[in-house]
Order: C-alpha cells, then sequence, then structure tokens
C-alpha cells in the first residue's frame, strides 16, 4: 500500500528537476526567445509571475508578447502587451504597443470590464544583466479603472538578472 504513494512521489519528483533545467547559453541564429519568472506563494496567498515570448524580425527590430498575473487579496490580474521594440542604437531602444488588462473577482462582487491602453517607452540595456526603462500606459476604453487600474501611469523600472 505504500508502494504506490513513493512511487508517484519519485516520479513527480523527477519530472519537477528535469521541467528546472536551465536552457542552453548558445542560441546563435536563433530568432525566438522566451523568459518567465514568478515570486514563491506569500503567506497572505499573493503571487506574482510573468512570462516574455519575443520575436526578432531583423537586428534592429523586436516583436514581443508579455504577460503579468498577480493575485491580490480582492482580485486576481492579469495583463497582456503587444509591443514592438526599435533598437535606435547600442543597447538604447523605443517600444509601444497596446495592452490588455483583465481583473477576476475573488469574492463575488462585481467585476469590471477589461481595460484597454496604449503602451510607449524608451529604455536602455546598461549591460546584458541590468535594464532601465520608462513607461507609459494610457487607458483609451471608458471602462471602470478598478481596484488597482489607472488612466494615465508614468512608470520608472530596472530590471536585473542574475
Amino acid at each position: 500500500m505504500l508502494k504506490t504513494p513513493c512511487f508517484l512521489y519519485i516520479f513527480l519528483l523527477a519530472v519537477q528537476l528535469s521541467g528546472q533545467e536551465p536552457p542552453p547559453v548558445d542560441q546563435v541564429g536563433q530568432r525566438g526567445g522566451i523568459e518567465d519568472f514568478a515570486y514563491p506563494t506569500f503567506l497572505n496567498g499573493e503571487v506574482h509571475a510573468n512570462f516574455l515570448v519575443g520575436y526578432q524580425m531583423d537586428p534592429k527590430f523586436l516583436a514581443q508578447l508579455q504577460g503579468f498575473y498577480d493575485t491580490y487579496i480582492l482580485k486576481d490580474v492579469f495583463q497582456v502587451p503587444l509591443t514592438a521594440k526599435w533598437y535606435v542604437s547600442d543597447g538604447l531602444y523605443l517600444y509601444s504597443g497596446v495592452q490588455m488588462e483583465m481583473e477576476r473577482e475573488k469574492y463575488g462582487r462585481e467585476t469590471t470590464k477589461p481595460r484597454f491602453q496604449v503602451v510607449n517607452g524608451v529604455g536602455y540595456e546598461v549591460d546584458a544583466n541590468f535594464t532601465l526603462e520608462a513607461k507609459h500606459d494610457l487607458q483609451f476604453n471608458k471602462g471602470n479603472l478598478g481596484t488597482y487600474g489607472s488612466p494615465n501611469m508614468f512608470s520608472l523600472s530596472g530590471k536585473y538578472k542574475f
């Protein structure tokens, strides 16, 4: 009777370990790429995760699809930007696109309609592991802003890979 749970545990452990192998470093000739990241589940049940799928059209032009999933105390928020990135010079880039943001209600309150936004920004890749960005989001539909929404937002961010 104890053999089946032990076998199942070992099988699932092996599947999880093989699923965590890093991608190969040498990706010469590959035009597309995928990144993902997630914080662990916090004590209050919050989860924050994102993914990025990119496709390089030419050496200076890139199309990207991103997804952000955040759980909060009152609602879950899912955001999907689709952007085009153009490298002006070595490390400096401009990007523009559209994004949709949806909320999922947890406690039976009325959900808000999805919000559609225009996204514009500028960024600089200081080195392979550090990026700085300035971003502007402008909501263009008349939907309710919801709990975590903003009609016009400017943000500065940094990304450090280690």
